[in-house]
């Protein structure tokens, strides 16, 4: 009777492991796993105006969103703008919302431009926020939040 069992089990595990690891490889990371602290609006990181700053987005690296917020304290004209370093191997989109999470405008990445602009939009006082969102690829990206009397036109400041 063990021999009989003995069989039967044996076997099994052959099956059972190489489906597990499978079943193990396919889930990955999540999207924000690796998300830095910044994937969710609560947790959006302050942004300085008139100031380059850079951040990076991979789907595949688990941090495919990033939060950043700023705040004005008048109304003001603004403008975002922003250098993919690599253009060409992201999927991304950048959504301006305001204190209410309500859209105020929103950019899709176009495979291929190095710099994009999303603006000019004329903001009340108050706190905004903004999403950079890859849904495939990576990329490092560099962004300037400009007021209407910063804008250098399209050209990337030196870094």
């Amino acid at each position: 009777m063990r021999s009989t069992l003995d069989a039967l089990v044996k076997p099994s595990r052959f099956l059972v492991a190489p489906a597990l690891a499978l079943f193990v490889s396919a889930c990955g990371l999540g999207p924000d796993e690796r998300s830095g602290g910044d994937a969710g609006r609560g947790d959006a990181k302050p942004a300085a105006l008139d100031a380059l700053l850079y951040d990076r987005v991979g789907v595949d690296d688990g941090d495919s969103t990033d939060w950043k917020s700023f705040k004005l304290e008048e109304t003001t004209k603004i403008t975002i703008k922003v250098w993919w370093d690599d253009p060409k191997a992201v999927s991304a989109s950048v959504e301006l919302r305001d204190m209410d999470a309500k859209s105020v405008g929103k950019l899709k990445h176009k495979r291929g431009e190095v710099m994009e602009a999303l603006g000019p939009f004329e903001l009340k006082e108050g706190t905004y926020f903004l999403r950079f969102q890859a849904s495939g690829g990576a990329s490092v990206y560099s962004y300037e939040i400009t007021t209407g009397s910063a804008d250098r036109g399209d050209v990337m400041p030196d870094l």
